[in-house]
Formats: structure tokens, sequence, C-alpha cells
């Protein structure tokens, strides 16, 4: 096949600026996710909900990320709160002697 002079040239330019582009864009960096903070997942319900499902269904590899723990730990402060804050369990009371004879 007969190409005009300078042609040649012109594709394998072509071509390495489209390999170029394609490597720079493959090798960027993923969006910043973990600027979302406890106190975002504490407030923001959904968001919270839907992070850990996607957690939840990746452990291996999403498992110990920034937003995964942060949602965990939202999580874990809006369900149990502070100890200091739970009613009593309303155990039975134990003599303080102790038991045996």
């Amino acid at each position: 096949m007969r190409f005009r002079p300078g042609a040649r040239r012109g594709r394998l330019r072509l071509g390495i600026v489209v390999t170029a582009s394609c490597v720079v864009i493959a090798c960027a960096p993923a969006p910043d996710r973990s600027q979302l903070t406890v106190e975002y997942y504490r407030i923001h319900a959904p968001e919270r909900e839907r992070t850990l499902a996607e957690c939840e269904q990746d452990p291996g590899s999403l498992g110990q990320q920034p937003e995964c723990i942060n949602a965990r730990e939202a999580a874990r402060q809006l369900g149990i709160g502070s100890l200091k804050s739970l009613p009593p369990m309303g155990l039975p009371a134990t003599p303080n002697s102790p038991s045996g004879s």
C-alpha cells in the first residue's frame, strides 16, 4: 500500500499521542473520598448506608478504606451513642459477699 510522503510519520505521531493520552488518563489518581468524615456520615444517613453496603459486599479490598472506616464509626456512634446515656440494664443486684457456703 502506498502512502503519500509524510503520512506514515503523521500516523505514527498520532498513535504516540493517543497512547500517551491513554496512559496519562489511566494513571490519574482516583477521586479522594476520604474527605467524607465521621461527622458527614452521621448527618447523611443514605450515603452512610450506601457506603456500608458497598464495604460489606467487598470487605477484602474496601474494608480498610477510610470511607468504610468512617461510615462504620458513624453507624457505631449513632447505634449506641455514649455508654453513659444508656438506660440501666435492670440486672438483679448481687450481694457483696462471695457465695459458696
